[in-house]
């Protein structure tokens, strides 16, 4: 009995101190290394899951699909090519001056929600309707909406091209009056990479709240 009385009120020994002393670092040190990595990913940006891209109207490609060159003229009067799309994320409307409704709406809404965006991509609208739609007037229209946006136009064969590998569909419709038209048009945003590729679109009705979350969480 005094055996084990001695042995319970017996001195702790350097190395026992030294074993309890590293055991309470190693506890601690693991615990400050678990609540490091659990602040940091609360911290660390996440992109919306592809239901919430989805329910935001943008429907992205598995692999996004490459773009053929093309050759158009800016609203400045310059030749822009594939080249002009890579670099920086880019959203591209197809559109045209004389539209009454859904170009003047939707370039309204672009400009809204770029400027809610933590970076800004690029927004251009492609005319459909090169017969009429010049650089300059172009020039007149489409920076109205945002200084910083840009208007392509040119040959119709280019065009066509360009809007064909966009999955943008339009075409003529005779006006009301002898002797003019409208153009029927895809109001879908192409998304377009920085890569240069054309990465997804975000369907019509646009909302400017919604493009914005969307364009933030593919920039991350």
């Amino acid at each position: 009995m005094s055996s084990i009385s001695s042995n319970q009120n017996a001195p702790i020994s350097p190395s026992q101190r030294q074993g309890v002393r590293n055991t309470l670092v190693w506890i601690f040190g693991f615990i400050a290394l678990f609540m490091g990595l659990f602040i940091a990913n609360l911290l660390t940006p996440k992109g919306l899951s592809e239901e919430q891209l989805s329910a935001a109207g943008y429907f992205g490609f598995e692999q996004p699909r490459p773009i053929s060159e093309f050759n158009l003229t800016n609203h400045r009067g310059e030749s822009v090519t594939r080249a002009n799309i890579e670099g920086n994320w880019s959203l591209i409307f197809f559109g045209f001056t004389f539209c009454p409704d859904v170009c003047p709406t939707t370039l309204g809404v672009l400009n809204r929600a770029v400027g809610k965006m933590k970076q800004q991509p690029q927004v251009i609208m492609v005319s459909v309707d090169p017969e009429r739609d010049t650089p300059e007037l172009l020039n007149n229209y489409v920076p109205s909406f945002n200084k910083d946006f840009v208007g392509y136009t040119g040959d119709f064969d280019e065009t066509v091209k360009l809007a064909t590998q966009l999955n943008s569909a339009f075409g003529k419709v005779p006006g009301r009056e002898p002797g003019t038209y409208t153009v029927d048009h895809t109001a879908s945003i192409i998304v377009i990479n920085p890569d240069g590729l054309y990465a997804g679109f975000i369907k019509a009705p646009h909302q400017a709240l919604s493009i914005t979350k969307v364009l933030d969480s593919l920039m991350l």
